[in-house]
Order: C-alpha cells, then sequence, then structure tokens
C-alpha cells in the first residue's frame, strides 16, 4: 500500500505541476476520465558496429547515431501494444533508449513500471529507458480515477549484417513421391512424417483412425484417447490441438487424453478446412504465454489467418482465437497456398506452399512479404516442398523428388 500511496502523491504532484503551466485563471483547471497513448516519437538512438581491420585483424566497435523518429511507433489501441513497424537495425542500443515525445488523450499522464517491482515512475523525454525487453507504460487519466497499460516493444532487424545459405545434402528416393506429409522436428533430428503427426517439446503425436497416441521416441506408442478428429493441427507448449470431422477447432490439454472445442471470436465458417499448418512461439510481452498461428483455405476456397495467445498457468489459460481480417488496404496479404508450411524462425514466422516461395511475416501474421534472405534455391526440384526449422537454428527443405536441403544463417 506504501508505494501505491506514494505513487499517487508522484502523480498529484506531476498534475499539480502540469495544471499550474495552464497559467492563472479564476476557472478550475479541466481533468478528464480518458486514458489513451495517441503518439510516440523515439529520440536519437546510438549504435554499435563491429569491423576487423584488414591489415592488423583487430576488432573495433563503431558507435553511430540514426534520428529515431524515422523509425515509426505503431499503436494498437485494442491490443494494448505499441511497437516499431520498421525493423531498427543490428547493433541498435535498446538498453539506453531515449523518447522524444509521448502524446496523450486530454493530457493524461504516462509512467513506466519498473522491471522488478510494481513502482512506478513519470514518463521523462530525458531519461534513458531499458527497453531491451518488453516493458509496461502506464498512462493515468488526468483526474487519476483510472489508468491503461502498454506494452511498448522495440523490435530489431535480427538479419541486418546476416548471410544464410541453402545446401543440398542428397537425393533419396524413400523421401520421393510422397503428397500428405510433412517436415517435423524432433529433438535434435527432422523427419518427413504423415499429415495426422505433430510433435512438441520432447514427444509426438499421432492421429491412427479415431485414436490418439503418444510417443516419447517416434517409436513406440501409447493410446491416449478417441474422439472425431479429422485432423491434428500443432502444438505448444502445453495443449495439442485438432479439426474435428464437422469443422470444429479442438484442444487437448491432457496430452491427447480429452477434447474441448475451442472458443472463437468470429462465425466457424471461416475456419480453414484443408491446406491447414499452424506453428507456436513464446510470446515474450506476457509471462507464460504463447502465440498460435494458423493458415489455411477453408470451404469456399478463400485463404483464412486465425491466431491465438494462450497464458498458460493463469487465469488466462485457454485464450480464444482471433480472425485475422484481411485489410483492403491491404497490399501484402498471403497468397492461397497449397500443401503449407508454416515454422517460426529467427525471430519471424515463415510460409511456404507449393508455388516455391517463402513468405515472411514480422507482425505476427498480419502482413506477408517474399523474403529476399531464405529464397528458394532455383535449381529446387519438384512439385511440393515442406519446411521445418529444428532446435540448431537450421531450415530444412524436403522436395516431392527426394531432395534434402539445409539452410543455415552466419
Amino acid at each position: 500500500m506504501k508505494r501505491i500511496f506514494n505513487a499517487l502523491y508522484v502523480l498529484l504532484g506531476a498534475l499539480l505541476t502540469l495544471t499550474s503551466c495552464l497559467g492563472s485563471s479564476d476557472e478550475d483547471a479541466a481533468v478528464y476520465s480518458d486514458m489513451a497513448i495517441t503518439a510516440i516519437t523515439l529520440g536519437t538512438l546510438n549504435r554499435y558496429t563491429e569491423t576487423t581491420s584488414s591489415t592488423t585483424g583487430n576488432d573495433t566497435i563503431i558507435k553511430s547515431t540514426m534520428t529515431g523518429s524515422a523509425f515509426n511507433m505503431t499503436i494498437d489501441q485494442i491490443g494494448s501494444r505499441i511497437y516499431n513497424h520498421d525493423l531498427l537495425p543490428s547493433g541498435t542500443d535498446l538498453k539506453h533508449v531515449l523518447i522524444s515525445s509521448i502524446t496523450t488523450k486530454n493530457n493524461g499522464i504516462v509512467t513506466i513500471k519498473s522491471q522488478t517491482s510494481d513502482s512506478i515512475r513519470i514518463y521523462s523525454s530525458s531519461d534513458s529507458i531499458d527497453l531491451s525487453v518488453p516493458r509496461v507504460f502506464r498512462v493515468f487519466s488526468s483526474d487519476l480515477q483510472g489508468y491503461r497499460d502498454y506494452m511498448v516493444e522495440l523490435k530489431i532487424n535480427a538479419n541486418s549484417g546476416m548471410s544464410f545459405e541453402w545446401k543440398k545434402l542428397e537425393t533419396r528416393t524413400d523421401l520421393a513421391g510422397w503428397t500428405d506429409k510433412h517436415l517435423v522436428a524432433f529433438g535434435d533430428s527432422v523427419s518427413l512424417v504423415n499429415g495426422n503427426m505433430v510433435t512438441s517439446v520432447g514427444c509426438a503425436y499421432r492421429l491412427n483412425g479415431t485414436t490418439i497416441e503418444r510417443s516419447e521416441d517416434m517409436v513406440l506408442w501409447s493410446t491416449m484417447g478417441t474422439d472425431n478428429l479429422n485432423r491434428l493441427l500443432g502444438t505448444d507448449a502445453k495443449e495439442v490441438y485438432a479439426l474435428s470431422t464437422d469443422n470444429k477447432l479442438k484442444c487437448s490439454i491432457d496430452e491427447g487424453a480429452t477434447w474441448q472445442d475451442e472458443t472463437l471470436d468470429e462465425d466457424a465458417s471461416l475456419l480453414p478446412v484443408s491446406d491447414v499448418a499452424m506453428t507456436a512461439f513464446d510470446y515474450s510481452p506476457i509471462d507464460s504465454a504463447s502465440y498460435l498461428l494458423m493458415v489455411g483455405t477453408d470451404a469456399n476456397g478463400q485463404m483464412r489467418i486465425w491466431r491465438k495467445i494462450c497464458q498458460h498457468g493463469g487465469s488466462a489459460q485457454g485464450g480464444k482465437w482471433v480472425y485475422m481480417v484481411t485489410d483492403q488496404t491491404n497490399t501484402f496479404v498471403l497468397p492461397l497456398l497449397q500443401n503449407p508450411s508454416l515454422t517460426y524462425y529467427n525471430g519471424k514466422v515463415l510460409a511456404l506452399g507449393s508455388d516455391k516461395v517463402i513468405y515472411e511475416t514480422r507482425d505476427q501474421g498480419i502482413t506477408w512479404r517474399e523474403s529476399t534472405i531464405y529464397k528458394i534455391p532455383a535449381s529446387l526440384t519438384g512439385s511440393r516442398v515442406t519446411m521445418v526449422a529444428d532446435s540448431q537454428e537450421r531450415l530444412w527443405l524436403v522436395t516431392d523428388t527426394g531432395e534434402l536441403w539445409r539452410g543455415t544463417k552466419y
């Protein structure tokens, strides 16, 4: 309670200072109950790059500065997130960031929450802020009757200065001629498996008729349960997902023993029913949370994209699937893909289909652009190709002609 009262005293002091700056008047200064951040501008940013002398071989760190205002900040008022749409170059110092200005609705008061406690401090344009991890910015209404939290995150282009190379390893007859198969990562290896098998950390699941089976070595399988499932889709850290025979999205939180219908924010007719792919990754703005992304073709032959943020272990466990509406002004949509692969690699989600083009999204599925870094080798053959990333940060491709390719960054 002491920390709360101290914070309120600080805010009251800030409010008194604010109203005094408005000038003297016989009328009372107006205060409002609105609480929203409407604009945010970065100040000067430092960047550190390393070079090696061609004559001495010594490494040198070079410091340079960048105009932060050149990197526009996007404010997601629905999701209460603030982030940079254009990625900052590698080497940007995120531990000492200046924010030159924050605009609020009706003179709301902006504070920054501590990284180690519930304490807060008033935002100042002269203060250096550690944004190497997502931070909570709390804006209080000017009448101090309420507040709203925003998760502020700066993202760096991990590919800046990075090279990536594909290498063809071999062509194998046992990997040729497949149709309904896909690559999965399991431990330190990858395997080409049938469409009704998915993997998680340390275990795999498969649908054998109507029976769900689980394995810890992909050799010995244990029966977990039965249900009216048509297709296994994927897993995150705690849950397994599937489509049922009546086209419902289902989830199991007990390793496939029982299944429940998932909650959707839109009509189930917008769910994909064919050429479906799913991936999951840790969602850093929320503790113990996963971000799941699912793409596929609906019953009308349209590409559909859904996402879910699932927090494990708390009252918010489970979450809701949100249909990602395609904005008419968005020129970077994911095209219709046959036999799609969806994998999380190097901080981004990559998508690949039979068109043999790798698309990447930097905003968790809203926009998709053809990747120039991970471009499929021109000499690759086959009408179908599947892709996955392994735990060693390598990308793998297998085509229906049996070609095996490995991609590594350096």
